[in-house]
């Protein structure tokens, strides 16, 4: 074993940082999966609002085709009261 110390800028494959940069490049990386977490959020709100949107135009559809054959059978009942 060496006594002197390890000049570390002639290892290769070693990238000598600071703690600042760490903490930025974490800080950094946190607030962009944070972002990404919100982008996913908003579009899971979007696409229960148009879920629920389609389901009420539907809802309605079937009650109004429900009124046109209610409305149907009030007037074969009227017709068989005549005939």
């Amino acid at each position: 074993m060496s006594s002197q110390p390890i000049d570390w800028t002639k290892v290769p494959h070693t990238e000598l940082v600071s703690d600042l940069e760490v903490m930025v490049k974490v800080a950094e990386a946190k607030a962009g999966k944070k972002q990404w977490r919100e982008e996913e959020v908003e579009v899971e709100a979007e696409a229960e609002v148009e879920a629920e949107h389609r389901r009420q135009k539907e809802a309605q559809k079937a009650e109004e085709a429900w009124k046109a054959e209610e409305a149907q059978w009030v007037e074969e009942e009227r017709w068989a009261e005549i005939v």
